[in-house]
């Protein structure tokens, strides 16, 4: 969704990209982390920096988040904490479980994305203060 350029515009194109590096830059360093896909970051800041409509967000936050992971991967990889066992498994109920989240979210009002998305979050938060 990057703005249209017209004659002079130029600059309006670069503060876009600099403000879409800034978000990459920092739903990654979150991830990395954290340990979580980014998308606990990214929406958020893809939702209020750049304006993207909810649906939109997710959907990019995704697209990007092979790249956000492997970068973190490597980093956890080096420290030898990944179990290499488990992570196969976690990966088909993973790619199930997102593919059915995403047909699933297509079906909302973006109203409601923002609520379901926003009580996850919420929950969360919860449970890391409790447990």
């Amino acid at each position: 969704m990057i703005p249209s350029l017209k004659d002079g515009e130029g600059p309006q194109l670069r503060w876009y990209s600099a403000k879409s590096v800034f978000t990459g830059a920092t739903g990654g360093f979150f991830s990395g982390l954290t340990g979580v896909g980014g998308g606990a970051v990214m929406v958020p800041l893809l939702t209020s920096l750049l304006r993207l409509p909810q649906h939109l967000a997710h959907g990019t936050s995704l697209a990007i988040v092979i790249f956000v992971a492997t970068s973190g991967l490597i980093g956890y990889w080096r420290t030898d904490n990944v179990d290499w066992s488990l992570a196969p498994w976690l990966a088909i109920g993973g790619a199930v479980g997102a593919y059915l989240g995403a047909v699933t979210m297509s079906r909302l009002a973006p109203r409601l994305l923002r609520f379901v998305f926003g009580v996850f979050l919420l929950s969360v938060a919860i449970r890391m203060f409790i447990v």
